[in-house]
C-alpha cells in the first residue's frame, strides 16, 4: 500500500511510530526527574529562599515565661531559645494554627502577644531562613473575656448597671424588668420586680445585704436583703435634684451626686449635708490613697469630662477638688465616662463610650485601652468587681450598620489577674 507521495504504508508507519515514542519519552523522563528531585524535600515552615548560602539553623525553644499558661490576646509572653531572628517580619510564633504578634525579637529571645484563641495548644517557631519548625511547647491560653449573661440570642433582657455581693452573686438592674440576681454559675432569678423606675442608674450593696439604688430623682431607695419590693430610704430636697450616682465611704456615709450643683453626704442616721460642685457627675468611687479617703468622680461640663478627686477629712467633710485625669484632653470631647473603679494596686478603670470602651489609668498617670485586642467595639455602661480576679462590665447591644441586632446587651466577665480595691458598703 502506498501514500500519494509513493512511500510504502509500512515504512511510513514505522517512522511515525518511532517519532511518537520519542515525543512521549522525553516529557516522561523530565517528569520522573522532577519527582526524584522532590521526593526527599521537607515541607518548609516559613522558609522562602532555596539558595544554600541563606540557610539558617532551626530555631529552638528552651523556656517560656509565663511557663504554662497566659491570657489569650493579652499577656506578653517571653520565649527564650536559640537561632531566632531579630527581624520581627522574618519570624513567626504559632499558637496552634494561629500566629501571635511579635513585639520584640533577638537571636535568643522573643516577646509575643498570643492570638485571642483560648485553649490547649502547642507553641512552635519558624523563620524565613530555616527549613524546619522549632521543637513544640505545650501551652494553655485562658480566656481573658467571656460573654457571661444573658444568652447570646436574648436581645430583650438588657442589663444596665451591676454590683456584686461578698458571696459572688451579681445584681443587675435590667431595663424595664427589675433587679436580677445572677449566681456565680450564671443562673438567675428576679430579685426585685420593676417599680416606678425604668432602671436603676446606680446600685450599691450595703450592710446586711441591703441593696441601695438611685434612679435620677431626689430619693435614694433600698431593696431588703433577700430581695423584694423597693422602698424610699431617704428623700432629699429640693425636688429638682437628680441623684444618679451613689457610693459608700469607710465611715458608712452614703455619697450621692448627679447633674446638680452639689454633692451630698447622707449619714447612717439619714441626715444629710451638701458640698458645692457644679458638674454633672456620671460616675463616682471611694479609694484610699496614702491613708486618706478620696472621692473620685467623673465630672462633665460642656461636653468635656475630667476625673476629679476630693479628700474626705477626719470629720467626714469633703475637701477641695483637684483634677486627677483629663479624660477629654486625652480622648476627645463628647465621649462619656459611665462608671469608674479601682484595683487593689491603685489602677483606675473607666467604663466609657469610646470605640474600645475601657480605659486604664496607672498610679503614675500613664494610661491606655484595656484589652484592646480582645474587647468588642461597643460602649461599657457599668463596672463591678467580682470575687477573685474578675471584673465585670456591661457591654451595650451591638447592631450592624443597618441597625439589625447582632449581639445582646451583655455582662462580660474579664480576668484581670488582680483583685478589687476595698469596697466600703458591706
Amino acid at each position: 500500500m502506498y501514500f500519494d507521495n509513493g512511500i510504502k504504508c509500512g515504512e511510513s508507519m514505522k517512522k511515525y511510530f518511532n517519532k511518537f515514542i520519542v515525543i512521549i519519552t522525553i516529557p516522561a523522563i523530565v517528569f520522573i526527574s522532577f519527582l526524584a528531585g522532590c521526593s526527599n524535600e521537607v515541607t518548609p515552615s516559613f522558609y522562602t529562599d532555596p539558595s544554600p548560602s541563606s540557610l539558617g539553623a532551626t530555631p529552638s525553644i528552651s523556656s517560656i515565661d509565663p511557663p504554662n499558661s497566659a491570657l489569650a490576646g493579652v499577656t506578653n509572653i517571653t520565649i527564650t531559645g536559640s537561632n531566632f531572628l531579630s527581624n520581627t517580619s522574618a519570624i513567626k510564633v504559632y499558637f496552634g494554627k494561629q500566629a501571635g504578634t511579635i513585639i520584640s525579637a533577638t537571636s535568643t529571645q522573643l516577646t509575643v502577644i498570643p492570638p485571642n484563641t483560648p485553649g490547649t495548644m502547642k507553641i512552635k517557631i519558624s523563620t524565613n531562613t530555616a527549613v524546619l519548625f522549632s521543637n513544640t511547647y505545650d501551652y494553655v491560653l485562658n480566656p481573658s473575656a467571656v460573654d457571661w449573661y444573658p444568652d447570646l440570642k436574648d436581645h430583650t433582657n438588657q442589663p444596665m448597671n451591676i454590683i456584686v455581693d461578698n458571696s459572688g452573686n451579681l445584681y443587675s438592674s435590667n431595663y424595664a424588668m427589675g433587679i436580677v440576681q445572677i449566681a456565680p454559675d450564671s443562673s438567675s432569678i428576679l430579685y426585685s420586680a420593676k417599680g416606678g423606675e425604668t432602671y436603676w442608674t446606680r446600685m450599691r450593696m450595703g450592710i446586711g445585704g441591703v441593696l441601695y439604688a438611685a434612679r435620677g430623682n431626689q430619693a435614694i431607695f433600698t431593696v431588703p436583703s433577700g430581695g423584694g419590693k423597693n422602698s424610699a430610704y431617704v428623700v432629699l430636697s429640693p425636688t429638682t435634684l437628680k441623684l444618679s450616682q451613689i457610693e459608700f465611704d469607710p465611715s458608712g456615709n452614703l455619697w450621692a451626686a448627679g447633674n446638680n450643683s452639689a454633692i451630698y453626704k447622707i449619714k447612717p442616721d439619714k441626715s444629710y449635708s451638701s458640698y458645692p460642685f457644679n458638674y454633672n457627675v456620671t460616675a463616682m468611687r471611694i479609694f484610699v490613697s496614702g491613708g486618706t479617703p478620696y472621692l473620685y468622680v467623673a465630672a462633665q461640663k460642656d461636653s468635656l469630662t475630667t476625673i476629679m478627686r476630693m479628700p474626705i477629712d477626719a470629720n467626714g467633710n469633703l475637701g477641695t477638688s483637684e483634677n486627677y485625669f483629663d479624660f477629654s484632653g486625652n480622648y476627645g470631647s463628647g465621649y462619656l465616662v459611665n462608671d469608674l473603679t479601682f484595683s487593689n494596686d491603685g489602677e483606675m478603670y473607666l467604663a466609657t463610650n469610646l470605640p474600645l470602651p475601657i480605659v486604664y489609668i496607672n498610679v503614675d498617670k500613664s494610661f491606655g485601652i484595656l484589652y484592646s485586642r480582645v474587647l468588642l467595639n461597643s460602649p461599657a455602661l457599668s463596672l463591678a468587681w467580682g470575687t477573685g480576679n474578675f471584673l465585670y462590665y456591661v457591654r451595650k447591644q451591638i447592631n450592624d450598620a443597618s441597625g439589625n441586632f447582632l449581639l445582646p446587651q451583655t455582662i462580660v466577665k474579664l480576668d484581670l489577674q488582680k483583685t478589687s480595691a476595698p469596697y466600703y458598703g458591706m
